[in-house]
C-alpha cells in the first residue's frame, strides 16, 4: 500500500504542476466562494440598474404629476374666467332686453299720442304741423 501511495503522490504532484500548480490548488479550494462572490457581484449590479431605473421612473412620474397639476390649475383659471365673462355677458343681455322693453313701451306710447292731423289742439307738444 505504501508503494502505491509513493507512486501516486509524485504523479498527483506532477499533474497539479502541469495544471497550474499553486493557482490550480487555490482555484479548487476557492471555486465555490468565488462563484458566490461572482453571483453576488452580478446581483449587486442588477439591483443597482433596477434602482437607477426606479429613480428615473419616479422622477418622470413626479414631473408628469407636476405638469398635470399645472394643467389642472390653468384649466381651473380658464374656467373661472369663462364663468365671469359669461356672467357679464348675461348681465349685459338682461340690460339690453330691459332697454329694448323700454324702447318698445316708448314707441307704443308715442304711437298712441302721435297726432297726424294738422293744427290739432290736442297735440303734445304743440307744433305748427
Amino acid at each position: 500500500m505504501v508503494e502505491i501511495i509513493e507512486k501516486i503522490v509524485p504523479l498527483v504532484v506532477s499533474m497539479l504542476l502541469a495544471l497550474g500548480g499553486l493557482e490550480f490548488i487555490k482555484w479548487l479550494f476557492n471555486r465555490k466562494p468565488g462563484k458566490r462572490l461572482a453571483e453576488a457581484t452580478a446581483d449587486h449590479s442588477e439591483v443597482k440598474v433596477d434602482t437607477d431605473e426606479f429613480h428615473l421612473l419616479r422622477e418622470r412620474l413626479e414631473l408628469a404629476d407636476r405638469q398635470l397639476l399645472e394643467k389642472e390649475q390653468r384649466f381651473y383659471d380658464q374656467t373661472d374666467e369663462l364663468r365671469k365673462t359669461t356672467s357679464e355677458l348675461l348681465t349685459a343681455e338682461r340690460k339690453i332686453s330691459e332697454l329694448n322693453g323700454e324702447v318698445s313701451a316708448l314707441k307704443a306710447e308715442r304711437k298712441m299720442k302721435l297726432c297726424e292731423v294738422r293744427n290739432c289742439a290736442q297735440r303734445e307738444p304743440q307744433s305748427g304741423y
